[in-house]
């Protein structure tokens, strides 16, 4: 169904909104302590500040309404899976979600429903995984409410490009089953390199630096401004590809994907996104057990200042690991393929570590890379 465009006065001025979806007037910081006015939308400077007050909508403030999934203050507050943090959109992410990396296709959709089942909201996916439509299919069987739901995918590096991922959103859609996702990140900021391609050869082939800002970024803000997203955001960007992007965007990210744990505390990243209003959502929490190369392999659940905590605490090293990125202020999306292990996954809310046991684990801190082979994604252009 086509969104109904009205008229909205704000103050002395009339803006375009959008009713019945996610459309977001986009804002910048008023001079008058808790007024929020509308900007220019060719203008950046939109009101990213989720922890200082959001972007709302009428569409999505309606949606909201209805939904179970319940905003809180940080993401320490969170004490349920249906717990989440409010958006500069308005959306609320829940702190904790489901993750379904290395989920095979044709096997995702068993431990999804699993997860759906056991109270879990926001599931993790992504075009590259192959398994979005095993993810939709456990979503039509878990029988829950669509506005129950937090369903984020990732745009896949060899679609850069404004018509690319235009098609790449709605093929992603078409398979998930449904008219709009939650959250739509650009999984990579450069293009798709090594095997299967010849040595040298990129895909896109037209592939350049600019695209990503000037064309993938572009379609991006089209579609959230369509209702067909309801948030945007990306993974794997460093800060200098987030003020890259923030020099040229209409709407700026309001999340960033990126690896962090124990070994990566990237703790500049983190403070910026926090600064910028950029929700911080951690993958690879749990360490290193889908990484071949035995060099970059580390049993996290042995480090003696997560195995001491989950002792003092009565729990699993999963849980000490995904309460302390929760304490540094992060979103977590871990996963498993077993059903107690899901369980355990989203026991992070009876008990918080002491500031000593959370400086303990930080100072496990040693700038190593597990995911992307190691490779650092500040070294992309």
């Amino acid at each position: 169904q086509a969104p109904l465009m009205v008229r909205e006065r704000v103050g002395s001025r009339i803006v375009p909104a959008i009713v019945g979806c996610a459309m977001v007037a986009v804002m910048k910081r008023p001079a008058a302590a808790g007024a929020r006015k509308v900007n220019n939308l060719a203008s950046c400077k939109v009101a990213q500040r989720a922890t200082k007050g959001s972007v709302t909508n009428l569409g999505d403030r309606k949606s909201q309404a209805k939904s179970t999934l319940h905003a809180v203050a940080s993401t320490t507050s969170c004490k349920s899976l249906h717990d989440g943090v409010r958006l500069a959109s308005n959306a609320v992410m829940p702190v904790v979600g489901f993750g379904t990396y290395k989920l095979k296709k044709g096997e995702a959709k068993a431990p999804v429903l699993t997860a759906l089942k056991q109270g879990y909201r926001l599931i993790d996916t992504a075009q590259v995984y192959e398994n979005e439509a095993d993810v939709g299919a456990a979503i039509r069987e878990s029988g829950i409410a669509r506005e129950d739901l937090f369903i984020e995918t990732k745009h896949w590096r060899s679609s850069h490009g404004y018509e690319r991922t235009m098609k790449a959103f709605k093929a992603s859609a078409r398979r998930l089953g449904v008219d709009y996702v939650d959250l739509y990140i650009i999984h990579w900021p450069g293009a798709k390199t090594g095997w299967p391609l010849p040595r040298g050869q990129v895909s896109p082939p037209d592939w350049t630096p600019a695209m990503r800002n000037e064309g993938t970024w572009r379609a991006m803000e089209d579609l959230y401004m369509a209702g067909k997203i309801r948030a945007i955001g990306v993974s794997n960007y460093s800060i200098r590809h987030l003020k890259e992007l923030m020099k040229s965007c209409r709407i700026r990210p309001m999340v960033l994907q990126a690896e962090y744990h124990p070994r990566l505390v990237q703790k500049e990243l983190l403070d910026f996104c926090r600064q910028e209003g950029i929700a911080f959502q951690a993958y690879a929490s749990l360490g290193s057990g889908d990484v071949k190369d035995p060099k970059l392999k580390e049993d996290f659940f042995e480090m003696p200042p997560v195995k001491a905590a989950a002792k003092a605490h009565g729990v699993t090293p999963a849980q000490v690991l995904l309460r302390w990125a929760i304490e540094k202020g992060c979103h977590v999306v871990p996963k498993s393929s077993h059903e107690k292990r899901v369980s355990e996954n989203a026991g992070v809310f009876s008990f918080r570590l002491k500031p000593s046991e959370v400086a303990a684990i930080d100072a496990l801190h040693a700038d190593k890379r597990f995911a992307w082979k190691g490779k650092d994604p500040d070294t992309v252009e």
